[in-house]
């Protein structure tokens, strides 16, 4: 055992595992993420992204020396947590069904004009998305189950800590990538009014059950 980190190669593959199943299934950032790779492209979205991985890198590193403690220790700091974020999601699946959840004026080439893509809608900032992360009942799921789970309870706890924090912002990364990809290739089908409809509505109801799922 080294001996400012208690990790082996078995927790360390346990902890990567489940990184990645949590960050790359279905949630809020996935489904936000497939909507700014559509409405966006893969490269405007990037900073989106990182901010994902990095609000997720710091909210894991804040559970790790004592938040978790304090919000499983009282119950009604989850309830908050669930009805904030909760009430956040509906607001934006109904911001989605005003707005729709992808442009319905896009080019026959697969891209928004440029009038459309800079003036009325813009993709979310780097910032905002970190700050987003503490209205997520999924990120905040993530976060108070690692330390719980997975965070060796010998070695140095800054070392065991920061090994969770960069490896766990990796995978988050990778994993959240490929919904911003997957909706830049959608851009070549969603020209057409009804794969368009199809969109809107799938990724609406997806952001409804997202909200309704923490209660289940």
């Amino acid at each position: 055992m080294n001996v400012f980190s208690a990790y082996t190669l078995t927790s360390l593959f346990a902890m990567a595992t489940f990184a990645f199943v949590t960050s790359v299934t279905p949630g809020p950032n996935n489904l936000m993420l497939l909507h700014s790779g559509a409405r966006f492209g893969f490269k405007r979205t990037i900073p989106h992204m990182v901010g994902i991985a990095s609000g997720f890198c710091v909210m894991i590193l804040l559970c790790c020396i004592g938040v978790a403690a304090v919000v499983l220790g009282y119950p009604a700091t989850n309830w908050v947590l669930k009805i904030i974020g909760s009430l956040y999601m509906l607001w934006l699946a109904v911001k989605l069904w005003k707005n729709g959840a992808v442009p319905k004026n896009i080019n026959p080439d697969g891209n928004l004009p440029d009038a459309q893509n800079k003036n009325t809608a813009q993709p979310m900032t780097l910032m905002q998305a970190a700050l987003f992360q503490y209205v997520n009942p999924k990120a905040w799921m993530m976060a108070l189950t690692l330390p719980a789970v997975y965070l060796p309870q010998t070695g140095l706890l800054w070392a065991n800590t920061l090994i969770a924090c960069a490896l766990c912002a990796v995978i988050n990364l990778l994993s959240v990538s490929v919904w911003a990809r997957g909706g830049e290739m959608l851009q070549s089908v969603l020209h057409k009014p009804h794969y368009a409809q199809i969109a809107n509505v799938t990724i609406v109801l997806m952001t409804v059950y997202c909200a309704l799922s923490v209660w289940l």
